[in-house]
């Protein structure tokens, strides 16, 4: 069974510590985040919000179905108590041809609260997708 999907499409996203590229340009994620525990503060927060933690971490993501042309590219980082974490958008190209492209961006993500922690993918400004993981704090 076949799906045609118009424009271009997030095929996946994940949170992870690594990535390894094999033989035939397969792709293996290592140590793939979906949940971050931190340990409870010992005090009471005051004032500025202190940071519980930070996380360095790979995104990888694959995009398909863009049809020939130039794009623009974008990852936003959302996270409880922290402002929205846009970086410049980087200029793509998709050629003639081309079934899909992945990227593994790094990243070291404050964590100042727990909850859901977000990359929102975008092309030329317009969501395709997210990837995320949850902070909670150690029982």
């Amino acid at each position: 069974m076949t799906t045609n999907r118009p424009g271009h499409y997030l095929k996946y996203a994940i949170f992870c510590r690594d990535t390894e590229e094999g033989p035939g340009d397969e792709l293996t994620f290592k140590g793939i985040i979906d949940l971050y525990e931190v340990p409870m503060p010992t005090e009471a927060p005051s004032g500025d919000m202190p940071l519980l933690g930070e996380l360095d971490v790979n995104l990888a993501f694959c995009i398909a179905g863009a049809t020939p042309g130039n794009y623009s590219l974008q990852v936003a980082i959302r996270a409880p108590g922290i402002p929205l974490n846009t970086p410049p958008a980087q200029n793509i190209t998709w050629e003639e041809g081309i079934m899909f492209q992945r990227w593994i961006k790094t990243f070291r993500i404050p964590v100042q609260r727990v909850g859901r922690h977000v990359a929102v993918i975008l092309v030329d400004g317009a969501p395709v997708g997210e990837a995320s993981f949850m902070v909670r704090f150690k029982e």
